[in-house]
């Protein structure tokens, strides 16, 4: 695991079928530094959270009760074993969550004047973005730019302190940062951006079903859960990490998901919904182990 300092905030993951991607940060805001992400492969050790994991608040918002926006970028270009909507789908996924236990806990992290509670999905928009955000390579200036131009178009709601645009992208489509790409670094990561006077807070979630590090669990539907489960909890545990403003956050070990990220990490969970879905185990503090609920 190497040592890092801070270009960009951003927060990357990437879920194993042989390897970890490990996570390491400097110091956060609140301790002077900036944090930051990057993967490197590390010998597979399964959902175990390394020992003397810890997270600590450093002064920033937590979302309340997250308000999830499922975004498609342009087409839905999934397998029929991973629908967008239905029964048992993405949408219903972020529906089912985040009225279930898998949220219920986060409340360990309230802050002194914010409690973390249950969320809602509130809508699913399929979106046509900027040609300049919309080709085979975008990076990660380009979707905030181009998140800010479906909004004033009226494409898209505009942010709140809750709101979460969680942004599924089409095969073939590559997203560059500068911590690495998504077919070699990472599978999903969440992030911070500003809009006006506002701030938006969203994931991006590159399709990598044919990326065997992106391989969370058994099938693809519940690869794609596990991955996204990872950023949910984060962005609502560390929202403002694309700003420097962080919240819930371990200096050795990254946030409440990366701490237990890894092979073996994906367990299920019943939604509100009574239907199960696959999820990533996250770090409690209280129970100083990786859990889905209490």
């Amino acid at each position: 695991m190497n040592a890092l300092t801070r270009g960009s905030a951003r927060a990357l993951v990437a879920l194993v079928a042989a390897a970890v991607l490990a996570t390491v940060a400097s110091s956060p805001a609140g301790a002077g530094g900036r944090p930051r992400r990057t993967a490197s492969v590390a010998a597979a050790k399964g959902h175990g959270a390394p020992a003397g994991a810890h997270l600590d608040y450093y002064g920033g918002r937590v979302l309340t009760h997250v308000k999830v926006d499922v975004v498609v970028w342009g087409s839905w270009s999934y397998p029929k074993s991973v629908p967008l909507t239905g029964k048992r789908s993405i949408a219903s996924f972020f529906g089912g969550v985040t009225a279930s236990p898998f949220l219920d806990w986060l409340s360990e992290y309230d802050t002194p004047t914010q409690h973390i509670g249950r969320g809602t999905l509130d809508g699913v928009y399929t979106v046509r973005p900027p040609s300049s955000a919309d080709g085979k390579s975008i990076d990660g200036t380009q979707v905030s730019a181009a998140l800010r131009t479906l909004i004033d178009a009226g494409r898209l709601p505009k942010p709140s302190t809750t709101r979460l645009y969680a942004i599924f992208f089409r095969s073939g489509q590559t997203i560059v940062t500068p911590d690495g790409t998504s077919t070699a670094s990472f599978c999903a990561y969440h992030d911070t951006a500003t809009y006006k006077s506002s701030t938006m807070y969203f994931a991006v979630v590159p399709y990598e079903l044919g990326n065997p590090g992106c391989k969370a669990a058994s099938t693809s539907f519940d690869s794609v859960t596990t991955i996204v489960s990872h950023e949910l909890v984060e962005a609502i545990t560390d929202p403002g990490v694309g700003l420097d403003r962080v919240s819930w956050y371990d200096q050795n070990y990254g946030e409440v998901a990366d701490i237990c990220a890894g092979p073996g990490a994906s367990a299920k969970v019943t939604g509100g919904d009574g239907v199960q879905y696959a999820v990533q185990r996250a770090w409690s503090n209280r129970a100083n182990d990786c859990i889905v609920s209490r």
